[in-house]
């Protein structure tokens, strides 16, 4: 008698999970982002009920990538895509035509008269307090697609923009003791950040990805690093210029690398690319 006993409620269970495992889970709201740092805001801000999905792959340059029909599939099904705007990520209006989305946000439009006042700059994100108020609008759009989780993206939005603001603080302290803070950046990918972290860009290569500059703007940079104004000189990993390797033959400039992007192993959120970042100005400019 105990057995059967033992048998049914087994059998009942057995029958009970079966049933809960087929419960429907909760359709995730698919949430495209144009750039990595895009991206990691998504991810973290929704969390369990959003599909985060990435245009521009790892080791591309925004000013340079083209899409190709893989990045068209990926996007089906898409509600909304995050772009940065002014100019960085334009090739994504054809793309969102092609794929049938209808909801483009840029994050930075409150950033209008910034950008303006930098000539076009649109990097915003390297400013970690530009990157929380980024992070607003994409809480923000997410609240009004899925109201429903309205308050659970508030919680994610207040705990990881909190952190980015934290780990920046702290980062910021490391750099007291800089004494020289001055570089120059291949392309202006890091004015923000410097004005954030108090360094001072004294010099671009290339303005504009692919212009390539003139023999006497190459005089003027290369003159600031005989005078020992500067001595470092930072490239960065999604973009390639000849040009880096004749200055620093003619000169002897520092060449490091520093990543306006991430997405890759040991950059693969916003927070360790600020990390490698700050890390890697400190380590060049400490001598």
């Amino acid at each position: 008698m105990i057995k059967k006993v033992i048998i049914t409620i087994t059998a009942f269970l057995m029958i009970f999970t079966a049933g809960c495992s087929n419960k429907p889970e909760h359709k995730k709201l698919k949430a495209a982002a144009t750039i990595f740092p895009i991206y990691d805001f998504v991810k973290n801000i929704g969390g369990n009920f959003v599909e985060p999905v990435l245009i521009l792959p790892a080791g591309s340059s925004p000013h340079t990538f083209s899409p190709t029909v893989k990045d068209l599939k990926n996007l089906t099904g898409a509600k909304v895509i995050f772009t940065n705007g002014f100019g960085l990520d334009e090739w994504v209006n054809k793309l969102a035509k092609s794929a049938g989305i209808k909801k483009q946000v840029s994050i930075n439009t409150q950033f209008k008269s910034i950008v303006d006042a930098h000539n076009g700059n649109p990097h915003l994100w390297m400013n970690p307090e530009y990157a929380t108020e980024e992070c607003k609008v994409i809480l923000n759009t997410l609240s009004k697609i899925d109201p429903a989780h309205k308050d659970y993206y508030e919680r994610n939005y207040k705990e990881y923009t909190k952190n980015i603001l934290e780990t920046a603080e702290n980062l910021k302290k490391e750099l007291n003791s800089l004494k020289n803070r001055n570089f120059i950046a291949f392309h202006p990918a890091y004015t923000y950040f410097a004005e954030y972290f108090g360094l001072n860009e004294i010099a671009v290569i290339e303005r504009t990805p692919g212009r390539e500059p003139t023999p006497k703007e190459i005089i003027s940079i290369e003159n600031l690093i005989k005078n020992g104004k500067v001595k470092v000189l930072f490239k960065e990993p999604q973009l390639s210029s000849n040009i880096v390797n004749t200055i620093e033959e003619d000169t002897g400039v520092k060449v490091e690398t520093l990543d306006p992007l991430g997405g890759v192993n040991g950059r693969d959120s916003y927070t360790e690319l600020l990390i490698y970042d700050v890390e890697k100005v400190k380590q060049a400019l400490k001598k």
